[in-house]
C-alpha cells in the first residue's frame, strides 16, 4: 500500500499515441505510457476514441490468457472480436509474452454507451490494429479477443478456510490460474497440490496424491466460496498421481 501510495505521489500521466485513426467521424488514438520503476520499467497501453475516457490496458484489465468457460462472466455483457482468436490452454500461459485476453471496462468508470462504442471501434479496427503492431512475441502488445462490461475482479472465484490459525484463499482467475495464499496483504502463493490451471474440457481440477500431495480432496472442500458453495460445486475434482504435469 505504502508502495501505491508513493507511486501515486510520484508517477505522473505521459500517455503518447503511436497510432491513430477515425472511427464514425470520431478521432481515435492507441498509446503507450512506460512507467519507470525502482529496478525495472513496465510499458502500458491504451485506447482512446475522441472525447471519451482512455480505456488503459493493463495488468488490472487484462488477464495472462483466454477465460476458461464463457459462462464465468454470468449475466455481465461481453463481446468477442475475434472469432478466430488463440484457443484456452491447460498448459500455463506466460504473461510476457502476446497473450490473448478479453479486456476489462469498469462500469464505475465507463457508461453502458462508452462500452457499446469502444466494442464497436474495437470491432472494425483492432485486428489490423494487432497485425500492425503486435511485431514480436515477447513485445507486450496485447492480443485483445473480446471486452467485458465489469471488472476482472468480479470474476474471480474465492474460497476461504482456516488454517493453522490464518484464513487461506483458493482463487481461480478467469484465465483458469489457480492460486492459493494466505489472505494477508502481499502474500506469496503457496504450493496446493493443484493443477496449475483448470483443465478444459469438463472444467476439472487435478488433484496430486502421493509425495508430492497438498491439500487432499476432504481439505479442499472446505473452501467456501460467500455463497457458501465449495470448488467442488463449480469444477470436477480428479485426483491424479505426482507423474500428472502441470501441478504446482
Amino acid at each position: 500500500m505504502l508502495f501505491l501510495t508513493f507511486w501515486g505521489l510520484t508517477g505522473c500521466e505521459n500517455w503518447k499515441a503511436f497510432h491513430t485513426g477515425t472511427f464514425n467521424g470520431e478521432p481515435y488514438e492507441v498509446q503507450f505510457m512506460e512507467s519507470k520503476g525502482f529496478s525495472t520499467n513496465r510499458i502500458d497501453h491504451a485506447i482512446k476514441l475522441g472525447n471519451r475516457k482512455r480505456v488503459v490496458i493493463d495488468a488490472l484489465t487484462t488477464d495472462w490468457g483466454p477465460p476458461y468457460a464463457d459462462d464465468l462472466f454470468g449475466e455481465a455483457k461481453r463481446v468477442y472480436i475475434d472469432k478466430n482468436h488463440v484457443s484456452y490452454r491447460n498448459e500455463p500461459d506466460n504473461a510476457v509474452q502476446h497473450p490473448s485476453t478479453m479486456l476489462y471496462l469498469s462500469p464505475n468508470q465507463f457508461s453502458r454507451e462508452d462500452f457499446d462504442q469502444y466494442v464497436a471501434l474495437m470491432h472494425r479496427e483492432w485486428a489490423a490494429i494487432d497485425r500492425k503492431h503486435a511485431n514480436g512475441e515477447y513485445d507486450h502488445f496485447p492480443h485483445i479477443i473480446g471486452l467485458v462490461y465489469g471488472e476482472s475482479d468480479d470474476f474471480v472465484r474465492i474460497f476461504r478456510a482456516s488454517k493453522n490459525g490464518k484464513t487461506y484463499l483458493l482463487t481461480i482467475e478467469p484465465d483458469g490460474r489457480i492460486r492459493y495464499m494466505a489472505d494477508e496483504v502481499s502474500a506469496n502463493d503457496e504450493y496446493s497440490g493443484l493443477s496449475e490451471k483448470v483443465q478444459m474440457p469438463g472444467k476439472r481440477i487435478y488433484v496430486a496424491t502421493g509425495k508430492n500431495a497438498g491439500l487432499s480432496r476432504t481439505e479442499i472442500l472446505m473452501y467456501k466460496d460467500k455463497s457458501g458453495k465449495t470448488l467442488g460445486d463449480y469444477f470436477t475434482l480428479e485426483e491424479n498421481d505426482t507423474s500428472e504435469p502441470s501441478l504446482r
